[in-house]
């Protein structure tokens, strides 16, 4: 695998820690979630549960960069929750401390996670306003895929329906998209969808059309079934050779220039199934 593009997100309330899973070979660790409160940023319920105190978490996340994690990121938002409430706070305000709660704890980035209708004009500025206070900070966001007619392109989405991502899109803000290919039944295209392992280079070829070829796409699953209600695990290709077929889909489009590698939902379910998803395709290159 290419470095940077294994990613698994990382629930806080579960009992993995980050060192860990850098071991298992994800490379781009994602933190869910993070909160953003006006301009007061911490984690939600508190604390990271598997390194509960900062102490803990800074020596975490610096031990998970010695065993091969080249990204952490710090997520918010959230589709049973919602962790992403700036309010009117100056987007300004908002990324200074963001930007400090980074530093402070050693994540390289962040990922925005909306499942809520929000001020896509807001986003925009507050994307720029991270970038002005490091550039180096990778930010990323996680939209779901929806479709205006069948057979039509795609689009994506916070929710359902919500295009608050279009506009930081457009302008480049992302250095890197991780695109929920799970839980919206309805989009088809090339006559594939979601529950269909076909999606997967389906949907990569298909939004190369509309986002900017300087950000990179990585089509995301889940672990396994109980990641997701709708999802490859429950549709035709399901069975003994699921995770194969992942591999093979996966193989087809990881040459392409913007190939952003590979997003999982979660590596908590990963863990709980035995590790297959990131044995199936942790050696593709």
């Amino acid at each position: 695998m290419k470095p940077g593009f294994m990613t698994g997100y990382l629930e806080s309330r579960g009992n993995i820690t980050f060192t860990e899973a850098a071991l298992q070979g994800y490379d781009t660790l994602v933190m869910a979630f993070g909160t953003i409160d006006g301009a007061n940023v911490g984690i939600n319920n508190g604390a990271f549960n598997p390194s509960p105190t900062p102490e803990k978490l800074i020596a975490d996340i610096k031990n998970a960069k010695k065993q091969g994690a080249k990204n952490i990121l710090f997520s918010v938002g959230g589709g049973e929750i919602n962790t992403y409430n700036p309010g009117n706070t100056p987007p300004a305000d908002v990324a200074r401390s963001l930007v400090s709660f980074l530093w402070e704890y050693g994540f390289t980035g962040i990922d925005f996670e909306l499942e809520i209708n929000c001020d896509a004009d807001y986003l925009n500025r507050l994307c720029r306003e991270i970038k002005k206070c490091d550039s180096n900070l990778m930010l990323t966001a996680a939209p779901q895929i929806n479709q205006s007619e069948h057979g039509g392109d795609l689009f994506l989405v916070a929710g359902t329906s919500h295009r608050v991502y279009d506009l930081a899109i457009e302008n480049r803000q992302f250095d890197r998209l991780f695109i929920q290919a799970y839980n919206n039944p309805w989009p088809e295209i090339a006559g594939y969808n979601e529950t269909e392992l076909g999606f997967i280079p389906a949907a990569f070829k298909n939004l190369k059309r509309t986002i900017p070829k300087e950000t990179l796409i990585a089509i995301g699953q889940p672990a396994c079934i109980n990641g997701a209600g709708t999802s490859i695990f429950n549709g035709p290709n399901a069975g003994n050779n699921i995770y194969h077929g992942l591999s093979k889909q996966y193989q087809l489009i990881c040459d392409d220039p913007q190939f952003g590698g590979i997003m999982e939902w979660s590596i908590n379910w990963d863990k709980a199934a035995g590790y297959p998803f990131i044995r199936a395709v942790r050696d593709i290159n």
